[in-house]
């Protein structure tokens, strides 16, 4: 199955802030607003000094953004990945002209990032990657005019662990998010406001278990923390209704498991895809290159 469409339609439909202009008005705003588009894409790397480290990141901003307020996404790799891996699997270049998004692949130290208690030398030397996003976002908001009220995070496994970490830790500033196979690695914040959150995960996942985070072991948390468990966090932290999910949408390839009712009108979901490992996109991963 396509794994993107996934996320673009949890990102489309379970936020707040849609990531596409409603079709009935995109005709009439292309026609008003054609001095606001590009002629043609931008496509460049940016770099500054963070924590004494040059960190660089990944800007693409297709013809079709509205240059007056256009929807971001920020896609994490995973560990051991480049932000040109990252954007050769999850093809959100394509995602983001196809809705008039600027998306966005930052890199992580070493190829990682630190999320919490898993697995990266970011994490071993305790760098402070969420700030290092937030520095990021407010950069490209500096750069381009960004709809603020439609900022979007996605990633995948290292890379989903941090999108997660970010959505706990800055509620504020993000829209939604929807990633895959990992769980949130960090104890829910005080000041976390609930944001429609989804995770995606394979079955048959054997780096990161759908069961438990048994990489991990013996560290109890890991232990005791699988994709379901991760599920009932979000939902708990989003004071969604109901102990179980009220929504079950069985398909041949895949369910998604939804808790509807939730503060703030939001969504919690867990789409498990039955033939899938620890790579849920359509594209491969080859580590040796």
């Amino acid at each position: 199955m396509e794994i993107r469409g996934l996320v673009v339609i949890f990102l489309l439909l379970f936020s707040s802030g849609c990531l596409q202009m409603d079709d009935t008005n995109s005709l009439e705003d292309s026609d008003n607003n054609q001095d606001d588009s590009l002629s043609i894409d931008l496509d460049y790397i940016e770099c500054m000094m963070h924590e004494d480290l040059e960190r660089c990141w990944n800007v693409f901003v297709p013809t079709t953004a509205n240059l007056s307020g256009a929807p971001m996404i920020i896609d994490l790799h995973g560990n051991t990945l480049t932000m040109q891996d990252q954007r050769n699997l999850s093809d959100f270049d394509d995602i983001a002209s196809e809705n008039g998004a600027i998306a966005v692949w930052p890199q992580g130290f070493d190829n990682s990032w630190n999320s919490g208690y898993c697995c990266s030398t970011a994490g071993e030397l305790g760098l402070n990657d969420t700030g290092l996003i937030m520095e990021i976002v407010d950069k490209i908001i500096t750069n381009h005019s960004i709809d603020e009220s439609r900022i979007y995070l996605t990633g995948w496994s290292n890379g989903c662990s941090l999108t997660q970490k970010l959505a706990n830790e800055h509620s504020d500033k993000f829209t939604a998010i929807a990633c895959m196979s990992y769980y949130l690695l960090d104890n829910p914040k005080p000041s976390y406001s609930p944001i429609p959150i989804m995770e995606i995960h394979g079955l048959l996942d054997q780096i990161i278990l759908y069961s438990n985070d048994a990489i991990h072991l013996p560290n109890m948390e890991a232990q005791e923390h699988g994709a379901i468990q991760n599920l009932l966090m979000w939902a708990d932290m989003n004071g969604c209704e109901g102990l179980t999910p009220d929504s079950n949408e069985p398909s041949i390839f895949y369910s998604q498991q939804t808790f509807t009712e939730c503060e703030n009108s939001t969504m919690v979901s867990l789409v498990t895809l039955y033939g899938a490992d620890h790579n849920p996109y359509e594209n491969s991963f080859d580590p040796d290159g």
